[in-house]
């Protein structure tokens, strides 16, 4: 037996290492200096709506930034149901009413569609409505398509939690985080860096070079498809993380909207992350699995073995504290407690697996999605 669990330690502790592999260079948006010349960008701000009064009265007056306007705000009303096109217009965003979804197109592709051929800017930015762009958040993204004119910028928002049931998104932020295997140690010079789907910062020039989201106008998260392009096109994809600079509140529907959002993509997700992106992250959860486990060896162990246990599970806190902190205002008791949110993840995950695999569908916003 202790051979065994001094055995089963150690593999879990190698683990343990081998997650770091994938979080060791987060990239936050640079801040700029305030005395620089504004940055020469024309840039055009496209939010696909469906549904979403109360987020833009949020996301709307964030936009208005004296430090950098943007050249027009376009809202697609997405076939919305509430007051989405009235809030929009109340504070000043070019309403584009959405035309009926052709055969074959699933919602958001075919919003942001429209807004860009709508767009009269030289960048367009794809936002979230579920967004809130911080003061000189702007700016900061201006001066990032500026610096590098030839690449396609994305963001992961800061995840503002509100409520206690949000905790429980903490690994499903993280793991979207990762998937993107821009952190890893090579950093932006890893290959098939994907990007995040939230908000997007391009070109006029690079979105016609993939035929935008035609390319893509099937698919549940369009981001990873539209990585995939603009790889194959030569262009390069950036990966920032947005705290300071863009924060989201996910879900504020409740409990049952955070498990349909999170059981909408993310099985198509796992099925685009690159390979090596993967292994790191196969490697981070099964090391925390195992701390897990290794606790109900504690009863026969011996003094050195529990010591052993518990300076395991105290690096899976600290892993987790760390990465949950860059991932939004997850509470330290989460971390500490990482198994609960660790076992929502992973029902939900296998939940959503088991779905696809029977044909299911998840309805989102009124629409049926595979």
């Amino acid at each position: 037996m202790d051979a065994f669990l001094w055995t089963f330690l150690s593999l879990a502790f190698l683990l343990w290492l081998g997650g770091w592999s994938v979080f060791l260079r987060f990239r936050e948006v640079p801040v700029t200096d305030s005395s620089a010349p504004e940055p020469g960008v024309k840039l055009s701000v496209v939010i696909p709506a469906r549904d979403e009064e109360d987020n833009l009265a949020r996301l709307l007056p964030s936009l208005r930034d004296p430090s950098f306007p943007p050249h027009e705000i376009l809202v697609v009303d997405d076939h919305s149901s509430d007051r989405t096109a009235a809030v929009a217009q109340e504070h000043g965003a070019t309403v584009i009413p959405g035309a009926d979804l052709p055969e074959g197109w699933y919602g958001k592709p075919w919003a942001c569609q429209q807004g860009a051929d709508a767009a009269t800017g030289d960048w367009l930015l794809f936002l979230d409505a579920d967004l809130v762009v911080e003061p000189g958040g702007l700016r900061r993204l201006a001066a990032l398509a500026a610096g590098e004119p030839g690449a396609v910028h994305s963001l992961c928002p800061w995840h503002r939690i509100e409520r206690p049931d949000e905790e429980l998104s903490a690994f499903f932020n993280a793991i979207m985080i990762l998937g993107m295997n821009a952190f890893t140690l090579k950093g932006p010079a890893a290959k098939e860096v994907g990007l995040f789907g939230q908000a997007m910062l391009l070109s006029r020039e690079s979105y016609a070079a993939v035929d935008g989201h035609r390319r893509v106008k099937a698919q549940v998260l369009e981001n990873f498809h539209l990585a995939r392009h603009f790889r194959e096109a030569g262009i390069p994809c950036r990966c920032y993380l947005g705290q300071g600079a863009l924060t989201m509140r996910m879900f504020p529907g409740g409990f049952r909207d955070l498990v349909a959002g999170w059981s909408k993509g993310f099985v198509s997700g796992a099925g685009n992350t690159p390979r090596g992106a993967m292994v790191g992250i196969s490697s981070w959860l099964s090391g925390l699995i195992m701390a897990v486990i290794a606790l109900s060896f504690l009863p026969v162990a011996d003094s050195a073995q529990r010591l052993g246990i518990g300076l395991l599970y105290l690096l899976g806190v600290a892993q987790c504290l760390h990465v949950f902190r860059l991932a939004g205002n997850f509470g330290w008791l989460n971390a500490l407690l990482f198994p609960v949110s660790l076992l929502f993840y992973q029902v939900v995950f296998f939940r959503a697996l088991r779905r696809r695999k029977a044909g299911g569908k998840v309805n989102w916003k009124g629409r049926d999605v595979v």
